[in-house]
């Protein structure tokens, strides 16, 4: 599929590029994380902290929903901060005109930075769960999927592979990547959403965001469509007090929710408080996604650059693969106190990089030393 040339003689993919089987899509730098609104506020995911073997299943007039899960238990609602992320770093580089696929490579700590994760190993052995329970669920539905849906079932990553050499590589399902190539069905996410720790506060954090957005009367919804629609293992009536607690900690960010009852069935207001959070990104500015909207200047792009040493360049039989790095340079157009955080992040991939090539070139000249003593002994024999 070839692409078309913009004004500085660069290549701008073409719509639908992603489908190529043998493009890679290299992670890099920091990147805002977005949601799919298809989403949001349905039970793809379960609620708790711990995972469960029970299947979701959703039914309406309107969409059908089924997920099974594998061995691991089912995703959770905390799992898909992982595909949160990946959709953002996806909208990220389409927004800068560069080429997206669905497969995937990128290192967990550029994850964790972007999250807020710490860099420890409880949560490595947090993000290598994520990934086994989103490889082996089994997600079927009707949202753009169909009458024939129930023959399109997915897994939200496949082809997972883990290296302390190469990080991760993963595919994500066409389903997944059509829905966040279309910019109509993509919402920002309020940085502290990632800090919320009850999984019915995200959930119900994602419904007010697709449903109630910034519109100033918000949206209302009825307790027992809820309990419903979140998937919740729980009787209704504890589900329901899980909904008057969290209205009384007014704990979902950027919204005001209210219960009204009046003798009627009690529903759920939801109204936002700021409009802090944009429907769609704005193409063309880059957001750092580590605590503020905060917008960085313009980013230069460095094309990729391959090292090649050979053998024969060494005078070793030792044979060594090509190393190719793909780096970002982002510059700062303001350096105030509220941006030194994010510049820590730049500095972070840079040390990466550096202390990556320290290596390679460590192996190097250890070839080269090598070499050299081989070809001495050969002189004196």
């Amino acid at each position: 599929m070839n692409g078309q040339s913009n004004p500085h003689g660069a290549t701008t993919p073409a719509p639908g590029h992603w489908r190529e089987p043998d493009r890679r899509f290299v992670i890099s730098g920091p990147a805002r994380p977005r949601d799919l609104r298809d989403l949001m506020g349905l039970p793809f995911f379960a609620l708790g902290r711990r995972s469960h073997s029970e299947p979701l299943h959703y039914r309406t007039r309107q969409v059908d929903i089924s997920v099974t899960s594998g061995t691991c238990g089912m995703a959770t609602i905390r799992d898909a901060d992982i595909l949160l992320w990946l959709g953002g770093q996806i909208v990220d580089a389409l927004n800068h005109g560069l080429w997206v696929s669905r497969h995937v490579r990128f290192t967990p700590w550029r994850l964790f930075a972007d999250l807020g994760w710490a860099d420890g190993a409880h949560q490595y052995r947090r993000f290598h769960g994520a990934l086994m329970r989103l490889s082996g669920a089994r997600v079927a539905t009707s949202l753009r999927h169909g009458p024939d849906w129930r023959e399109r079932a997915f897994t939200w990553v496949s082809d997972l592979r883990i290296s302390h050499e190469d990080g991760v590589a993963l595919t994500l399902p066409a389903w997944f990547m059509e829905g966040v190539c279309d910019r109509t069905r993509i919402l920002s996410v309020d940085p502290a959403y990632f800090r919320l720790d009850g999984g019915l506060e995200r959930w119900l954090y994602r419904l007010a965001r697709r449903h109630a957005g910034r519109q100033k009367e918000g949206w209302t919804f009825r307790l027992a469509d809820l309990h419903v629609r979140s998937g919740s293992l729980s009787p209704r009536r504890r589900f329901a007090a899980g909904i008057a607690a969290i209205t009384r900690r007014q704990s979902v960010p950027g919204y005001t929710l209210r219960i009204i009852s009046g003798g009627k069935p009690p529903v759920l207001r939801i109204t936002p408080t700021v409009s802090s959070t944009g429907s769609v990104d704005n193409r063309g500015s880059h957001t750092v996604a580590s605590g503020t909207h905060d917008t960085v200047g313009p980013v230069t792009e460095i094309p990729l650059v391959e090292f090649k040493i050979s053998a024969q360049d060494t005078g070793s039989k030792h044979k060594i693969a090509s190393v190719t790095y793909i780096t970002n340079i982002y510059t700062l157009s303001t350096c105030t106190p509220r941006t030194r955080m994010h510049a820590r992040l730049y500095i972070m991939d840079a040390y990466a990089i550096l202390r990556r090539t320290t290596t390679i070139l460590r192996q190097a000249c250890d070839v080269v030393r090598h070499g050299a003593v081989e070809k001495a002994l050969g002189k004196a024999a």
